[in-house]
């Protein structure tokens, strides 16, 4: 079951990154596009980062 958490995990990101993308590729303000890749960043963060704690189930 591990593995389809991780799959689901993948597929949501992958999901975040083609919505937002549009947004951060033709906003003209510097500030914004900042804050939507770092919201993407801690996105990715927190996927990667959460399959390394896997002994605590």
């Amino acid at each position: 079951m591990k593995s389809l958490e991780r799959y689901t995990g993948l597929i949501s990101l992958l999901l975040l990154f083609a919505f937002l993308l549009p947004y951060v590729w033709k906003l003209p303000q510097l500030d914004i596009t900042l804050i939507l890749l770092g919201g993407l960043a801690l996105a990715a963060y927190d996927y990667f980062s959460s399959g390394k704690d896997s002994t605590t189930d």
